[in-house]
């Protein structure tokens, strides 16, 4: 079955029309016994012979029937024993979120949101069923109605299962693996969060996390944690650092996100985190991307500075209110004034370089004697290690633009032309070497003609059939397999086209002779001119004019070796026809055309067989004869 060509039924299901292809099969739409629309996942026939594939396939439906979510296709039916290995998913009337992103644009923020909320409500369930994703990226992630629906568990595993892939290999689309795949180290749960949060920022951004150069340069900004984080929405930058963090023990797990998820909200600009593990050991917390001592002897309790539940003592100072349990951290920070900071004066900067920034705020101003007045405070400054939740960020000059990706320079097609003009030139100097050796060249026509009809039916197929559903292991033996077919193809043709090109070369002689007045001979010699032309030209040529325009575009593989070679053939068929229009022709092994006819006719009269048809096989016979092919003349 082609790839293109979609069955009418595979088992008990109807297809109607082709919804999309991958590297390992097609999947289709199709309606169940019942009526009722499906997706019906088919491998493709070079890929049904791989053991390993079936083996990713079966993988693949074991792997689905584990997760139970909304968020996620669940398996109707499968079936991976017969002749074309297919499962049946529920269909999702939907596009991928990178169709929709690339023709409609990037999403909204409330769309943004909607899409990671649903994302990790789906991870959530698929990790609960101790299962890894590993191919979470926009193409597998349908939007219906705006919900994400994720699809295509095809190199998902389960946890602690035995790899597929080799040792230093690896499946997926490197623009959303996560580190640990690319180095070929453990993989966790982790990676698909990683995974998650690059998907979220293509569909806020509309670009690649890691930007779209090489494939070694996005690895290598994989490896080197190097996303376009600032490309991203202001609100989301935040979230995105914590998820897309190159340490997988630095990532939040799918529970954690789908809490930080759930609080963005894009009129904050400024990422609140919240804890994402349990103390270890009583002390340490580990936090989204961030490390807080928690010293149950010192009394340190987490509570929000800025937030609900804090209010303001009877001296001014701050207060907090929170219950206890609450895993916030906050309050571990040195408390705050809050007053409107005024904004910096910037001082001109010397060109390509950058001012020192203090790493601590400036040293307090001496206190005025007691009852005296003392010049006016400055106005507050708050640092960068002071800032919380809520408060806005000082207005300092914009970081410079990054740098825009290394963009490599598209790959050339192969170069691929037909050179007609030398095909026409190689004809010609076949026809004028016809005219000077009319019996070799018109035998070596006939033979050449063959092969080139049997390379065509060959390899024209096997053409054929690679462009459809690409190359597989069987193809050298249908070569082997389809030879006697084609050899059978080409020696029919081949008998049509030559009685054709002998009748057109007949009326040639005709008109050279009786009405332009050309002798015999040399109106026989432009008669084998026109029979070699006639095996290319007249009808059922065609086989070997493509298998010449193969040739010559598969063995030239640039213009200028086109033109060169062009040139020598024009050279050499000028000359060609240039003598062949001066010389005499050369009948070897054969006799002169006049002198064969004379005996031929003499011996025709003493038998009295002096007919035209007689004739025609007797001139045959004649040249079979003296070229040592006797024995086919079954008719003298």
């Amino acid at each position: 079955m082609s790839a293109t060509e979609a069955p009418e039924r595979i088992g008990p299901y109807r297809l109607l029309r082709q919804l999309g292809e991958g590297g390992m099969g097609v999947v289709h739409l199709g309606l169940d016994a019942e009526g009722r629309e499906v997706a019906v996942k088919v491998l493709h026939p070079h890929v049904a012979t791989d053991l390993k594939a079936r083996d990713r396939l079966t993988r693949e439906v074991e792997t689905m029937r584990r997760v139970r979510s909304k968020r996620v296709a669940e398996v109707v039916d499968a079936d991976l024993t017969g002749a074309a290995p297919y499962i049946v998913t529920r269909y999702a009337p939907g596009r991928t979120l990178e169709q929709t992103v690339l023709e409609d644009g990037p999403l909204t923020d409330d769309g943004v949101i909607r899409l990671a909320v649903g994302m990790c409500e789906a991870l959530v369930a698929i990790h609960a069923a101790d299962v890894i994703h590993r191919d979470l990226k926009p193409a597998n992630v349908m939007l219906v109605g705006g919900e994400p629906l994720v699809i295509d568990f095809g190199i998902a595993h389960l946890v602690n299962a035995t790899r597929l892939t080799q040792t230093g290999m690896f499946v997926g689309t490197p623009g959303y693996l996560a580190p640990e795949i690319i180095r070929d180290t453990e993989i966790t749960q982790a990676a698909d969060v990683h995974a998650l949060a690059a998907t979220v920022f293509f569909a806020a951004t509309g670009k690649a996390p890691f930007g779209s150069g090489t494939f070694e340069s996005v690895c290598y900004n994989i490896l080197e944690g190097k996303a376009q984080v600032d490309l991203a929405p202001a609100w989301l930058r935040g979230w995105l650092r914590v998820a897309l963090a190159p340490e997988a023990t630095s990532r939040p797990t799918a529970a954690s996100l789908l809490r930080l998820t759930r609080s963005l909200d894009p009129s904050v600009t400024v990422f609140q985190e919240t804890a994402h593990e349990p103390p270890r050991d009583g002390g340490t917390r580990i936090l989204d991307g961030t490390r807080v001592l928690d010293d149950p002897a010192r009394g340190n309790a987490g509570g929000p500075m800025n937030g609900g539940g804090s209010v303001n003592g009877a001296n001014g100072s701050r207060t907090s209110m929170l219950p206890a349990g609450d895993d916030s951290y906050s309050d571990l920070l040195p408390p705050v004034n809050y007053v409107e900071p005024e904004r910096p004066r910037r001082e001109p900067r010397a060109p390509r370089q950058r001012r020192p920034v203090s790493a601590s705020p400036p040293a307090h101003p001496q206190a005025p004697p007691y009852g005296q007045a003392g010049p006016p405070p400055p106005p507050y400054q708050p640092y960068t290690d002071q800032r919380v939740a809520g408060y806005p960020e000082p207005r300092v000059a914009p970081p410079p633009a990054p740098a825009a990706p290394y963009e490599p320079e598209p790959r050339r097609a192969p170069y691929r032309a037909p050179h007609p003009v030398l095909a026409a030139l190689l004809l010609a100097t076949l026809v004028a070497l016809a005219c000077l050796l009319p019996v070799v060249v018109s035998l070596f026509a006939v033979v050449a003609a063959l092969c080139l009809r049997v390379g065509q039916y060959l390899l024209g197929d096997l053409a054929d059939r690679r462009a459809t559903r690409g190359s597989s292991g069987a193809d050298p033996l249908l070569a082997v397999l389809g030879t006697p077919w084609a050899l059978i193809k080409a020696g029919l043709a081949t008998v049509v086209q030559v009685p054709l090109a002998v009748m057109f070369a007949m009326c040639v002689w005709g008109g050279f002779h009786y009405l332009g007045g050309v002798r015999p001979d040399p109106a026989a010699a432009y008669a084998a001119a026109a029979f070699v032309a006639g095996l290319f030209l007249l009808p059922g040529g065609k086989a070997p004019r493509k298998a010449v325009s193969r040739t010559l575009s598969t063995v030239i593989r640039s213009p200028g070796a086109g033109m060169i070679v062009t040139i020598a053939v024009g050279t050499v068929a000028l000359f060609a026809i240039m003598t062949a229009l001066s010389a005499d022709a050369s009948w070897v092994p054969w006799r002169p055309p006049s002198v064969a006819v004379d005996h031929i006719v003499a011996d025709l009269k003493q038998k009295g067989q002096d007919t035209v048809v007689n004739l025609i096989g007797g001139v045959i016979g004649d040249i079979m004869d003296r070229i040592g092919l006797g024995f086919l003349t079954f008719w003298t």
